[in-house]
């Protein structure tokens, strides 16, 4: 049984009960700032209006925006309304865009307008469903997207094809509050929350389904671990359609406590908004702290108030965690592990001693399982010794959203989620993440499927042959960079990354190319990518 079965929006609502005037959210890049009793009121007209729509319990809802306040009130609304929200990497282009939505089986999306980028927004939509500007809203028939319904935009401007946002909103005028309450209290802590897209050995994006209770269940045991209280003011400078984001926003909410959500990230900033905000708290994957640090060496913050957080979502460099403790004055951060899969399972705690949290991961979170097994066969491990991260808990995905092959490569048949991390554990319990037997590359916590970059440049007219490896980065943690074997013919590197830069999502594109005659091969044919990242690394170092 779940510890806390509730949903997040019983959460919210209690909150809003409790202490309606106390700060929930600020976005001090918008000037926008939100209380728990204004975030719950939001909320539920959201969730209102998606009832208004027709919207049965468990059909799916997609959202397609960077950071904002009307995030946070469709998160909310969607779980009052028990509609499993399809979080959209907000950096994605058409093509991923249209797979996102198919895959979803989203029947509405809520699409980000009123912002630096919202051109490459409204091409992007339009380019997967050129039905849009034609259609009704509630009536659209888009062939790439055939559940697609209704799109809303999160601004105020009308858009051909689309519900503006209070246009949205104007529809729950037809719900009356009980009905809403009746709704909601059927909904359970078991309810699909989220639909997350993570990306596989496979290249196949997957959307990993989050049910109700697991992230507030996380929360709990997290603003435990951190001695978190209501007066605390935490900074999370991730995007909401993370993992690691959501988990953070939802342990804020879960202290009652004020996040502090950085909606345009540089160094910079963060920096100030944690001066201003007088911050207790900070969380980021390793790249975000990079940059703190460096804007931290040219230019004076007072953040004396920051005592704690945690980085996670990528390879944690001991000396970096070492860095924000003397450099940012956090004497109680630490590192953390988690995945899409299976939350924030390993942290530290602010009573961790200073070595544990610097080069350790930390211990698992109440209630959470872990296992270290040989890759090859599956026996458990002895006390560390290097194996892969298996790990079993309450909060541990349900599975793939309509994959069930997946799933089971994933979950074995006693529920242990097999992390493709390989780890040790010490006799104390504490967790080093010591490497990956997954083929992933994890640039500033995002995962990068080699394989859908390989097809990509497969696909030139010049290319014969590809490969693509991850490689270390003081700043992203990795980044990917490409193998190349070409046809008859010439072709510059450069205009390789030109290619890969109109196809796919900058953070996919490789930093380097080099192109060679041959890869080196196992006997067998399989490509050795532990050569090519070897050779990469001499081959950087030559032309420095």
């Amino acid at each position: 049984m779940n510890e806390y079965p509730q949903t997040i929006a019983w959460h919210l609502t209690a909150l809003a009960k409790q202490d309606p005037s106390a700060t929930a959210a600020i976005f001090p890049g918008a000037g926008v700032s939100l209380t728990y009793g204004q975030l719950n009121e939001r909320a539920q007209t959201v969730a209102k209006a998606l009832c208004a729509m027709g919207l049965r319990r468990g059909e799916h809802v997609a959202i397609w925006s960077p950071n904002s306040s009307h995030y946070l009130e469709v998160l909310f609304g969607c779980s009052a309304a028990g509609n499993a929200l399809a979080a959209i990497n907000s950096n994605c282009l058409a093509h991923e865009l249209g797979i996102f939505l198919k895959q979803s089986d989203a029947t509405v999306l809520f699409i980000a307008t009123g912002h630096s980028r919202e051109a490459e927004y409204l091409d992007a939509i339009r380019v997967v469903c050129p039905e849009l500007p034609e259609a009704l809203p509630g009536e659209l028939a888009a062939k790439a997207a055939p559940r697609l319904k209704t799109v809303v935009s999160l601004g105020a401007e009308k858009i051909p094809g689309m519900l503006a946002w209070q246009e949205f909103l104007a529809l729950g005028d037809t719900v009356a509050d009980l009905e809403l309450t009746a709704r909601d209290a059927a909904i359970t802590g078991d309810d699909i929350l989220l639909l997350l897209f993570t990306s596989g050995t496979t290249g196949v994006s997957k959307l990993a389904m989050i049910h109700q209770s697991c992230y507030m269940t996380d929360a709990h045991y997290l603003l435990t671990s951190h001695k978190m209280t209501a007066s605390d003011v935490i900074c999370t400078p991730l995007p909401l359609f993370h993992a690691w984001g959501l988990i953070v926003l939802l342990t804020s909410v879960a202290a009652g406590a004020t996040a502090l959500i950085i909606d345009q990230f540089s160094g910079r900033n963060m920096l100030a908004a944690m001066e201003k905000y007088r911050a207790t708290f900070v969380f980021g994957v390793p790249s975000m702290l990079v940059a703190a640090i460096a804007e931290l060496d040219c230019c004076q913050y007072d953040i004396s108030t920051l005592r704690g957080g945690a980085m996670a979502g990528a390879p944690c460099p001991p000396h970096l965690v070492q860095a924000v403790l003397e450099r940012m004055g956090a004497s109680e951060f630490c590192a953390a592990y988690g995945s899409t899969e299976a939350a924030i399972c390993i942290t530290g705690s602010y009573d961790d001693p200073a070595d544990k949290r610097i080069m350790t991961v930390g211990r698992p979170l109440p209630g959470v399982n872990l296992k270290v097994i040989d890759p090859q066969t599956g026996e458990l491990a002895p006390s560390g010794v290097q194996g892969e991260l298996c790990i079993n808990s309450a909060m541990n995905m349900k599975g793939y959203y309509n994959m069930p092959e997946e799933t089971a490569r994933t979950i074995d048949a006693e529920g242990w989620v097999h992390s493709g991390d390989l780890a040790c554990i010490d006799k104390d319990g504490f967790c080093t993440i010591t490497g990956r037997s997954k083929d992933i590359i994890i640039r500033g916590g995002e995962n990068i499927a080699p394989i859908e970059i390989e097809q990509l440049l497969y696909a030139h007219s010049q290319v014969k042959d590809a490969a693509v490896v991850g490689i270390p980065s003081d700043y992203y943690g990795e980044e990917p960079v490409a193998f190349v074997i070409l046809k008859q013919g010439s072709i510059k590197p450069l205009e390789l990354k030109s290619y890969c830069r109109k196809h796919i999502a900058y953070q996919k594109v490789p930093v380097h190319y080099f192109l060679v005659d041959e890869f080196p091969r196992t006997g067998s044919g399989k490509v050795q990518k532990f050569k090519l990242r070897d050779l990469a690394l001499s081959l950087i170092k030559d032309q420095l």
